[in-house]
C-alpha cells in the first residue's frame, strides 16, 4: 500500500480561505441585487466577478443541470431573434442583454449550490436579506419624507420603490426575505431580531401598494406556516406556530377592515393631443406641491402640475389634463 502524506495545515488553511472568499462573493451577489437605479448595475459587475473567480477556482456543471441550460438557451435565442426587428432601440437591446446575463447567473447559481448547498445558500440568502432591509428602510424613509430632498429618489407616484426603479419590483423582491424571517419567528428563539426585520420588510412591502406582491406574500406565508407545522417536533412548538399565525391573521384582518381616509391625492392624466401619448402623475398632498409628469408632443416636453383642471404647461404642449381621483 503506497504511503500518502496527510494534507498539511497550510493546505487546509488555504482551502478554507478560498471557500470563504467564494462565500463573500456570494454574499455580495445577493446584496448587490437590490440596487438597480441604473442598468447595468452593481449586480452585473459583482456577478461577472463572481462567475470569473468561481470559474478559475473550479466550478463544474453537473449533468442534472443540462435540461435547465437547454431551456435557458432556447429562451434567450428567442429573445435574440425577436430583438433583431428593433435593433435600433437601445432599451430593447439592453433588456435582451441583461436577460441573457440573468440566464447565465441562474445556471451559475444552480452549479454553485450543487456543491456545499447549505453553506453557500446561507451566504447568498444572508446577502439577499441584508439588501432587502436596506431597500426597505430606504423605501420607508422616502415614503414618509424623512430624508428631505433625497426622499423623492425612493418614491414613485406616491408609492415606495426604495432602491428599485419600480414599486412592483421592490414588492416582489421583499417577499422571499419576509418569508425567511417569518419562518424564524415561528420556529426559533429569541424572536426579537427576526421580528424587527420582518416588521420592517412588511411595512415597506405594504407601502409599495403592489397587489401582486401582497398576494404573493399571503400565499408564501400560508406555505411557510403549513411547512413549519408539518416539520414541528413537539406539540408545544405546534401550539406556538398556530398562536402566532392566528394573531398575525387577526392583525391583517383589522388592517383590512379599518376605514380608509378620504382620498386627497388626485391622479392626473395628461393626454397629448399632438402625439396621443399618455402619462400620469399623482400629486403629493402632504408637502403642498405636485408630482411632475411629462406631456409628450413633437420634440417638446412639458412638466405638469396637478393643481388645476388644466395647466399652462400642458396647454403649451398641446395637451389637456384630466383630474381623476384614486
Amino acid at each position: 500500500m503506497p504511503f500518502q502524506a496527510a494534507p498539511s495545515s497550510s493546505h487546509r488553511a488555504l482551502r478554507i480561505s478560498a471557500e470563504r472568499l467564494r462565500g463573500v462573493l456570494l454574499w455580495l451577489m445577493g446584496f448587490a441585487g437590490a440596487f438597480v437605479f441604473v442598468e447595468p448595475g452593481p449586480y452585473e459587475i459583482v456577478g461577472l466577478a463572481g462567475i470569473f473567480l468561481f470559474g478559475v477556482s473550479g466550478l463544474s456543471l453537473r449533468g442534472a443541470l443540462i435540461p435547465l441550460a437547454l431551456m435557458l438557451i432556447v429562451l434567450d435565442l428567442g429573445y435574440a431573434i425577436a430583438v433583431v426587428q428593433v435593433a435600433d432601440e437601445e432599451k430593447a437591446v439592453t433588456w435582451v442583454g441583461i436577460s441573457i446575463f440573468l440566464a447565465v447567473t441562474a445556471l451559475f447559481y444552480a452549479a454553485v449550490v450543487s456543491s456545499l448547498p447549505q453553506v453557500r445558500l446561507d451566504y447568498l440568502l444572508r446577502g439577499y436579506t441584508a439588501a432587502a432591509l436596506v431597500a426597505a428602510l430606504a423605501a420607508i424613509a422616502g415614503y414618509f419624507h424623512l430624508l428631505g430632498g433625497l426622499s423623492e429618489l425612493f418614491v414613485l407616484y406616491d408609492r415606495a420603490r426604495g432602491t428599485f426603479n419600480d414599486p412592483n419590483v421592490l414588492g416582489a423582491f421583499l417577499v422571499l426575505p419576509a418569508a425567511l424571517q417569518l419562518q424564524r419567528v415561528l420556529t426559533e428563539r429569541p424572536v426579537m431580531r427576526s421580528g424587527i426585520c420582518l416588521a420592517v420588510l412588511l411595512v415597506a412591502l405594504l407601502l409599495t401598494f403592489s397587489r401582486a406582491a401582497w398576494g404573493q406574500l399571503v400565499l408564501v406565508g400560508l406555505i411557510v406556516v403549513a411547512l413549519s407545522l408539518a416539520s414541528a417536533r413537539s406539540g408545544r412548538l405546534r401550539l406556538r406556530i398556530v398562536s402566532l399565525a392566528v394573531v398575525g391573521a387577526a392583525v391583517v384582518a383589522i388592517l383590512l377592515a379599518a376605514p380608509a381616509p378620504p382620498s386627497t391625492r388626485p391622479m392626473t392624466w395628461a393626454i397629448s393631443a399632438a402625439s396621443g401619448a399618455m402619462s400620469w402623475a399623482p400629486s403629493s398632498a402632504w408637502n403642498g406641491r405636485s408630482a411632475l409628469g411629462r406631456c409628450s408632443s413633437t420634440n417638446l416636453s412639458a412638466r405638469i402640475r396637478t393643481t388645476a383642471i388644466s395647466t399652462p404647461s400642458c396647454q403649451a404642449a398641446g395637451s389637456r389634463a384630466l383630474p381623476i381621483s384614486r
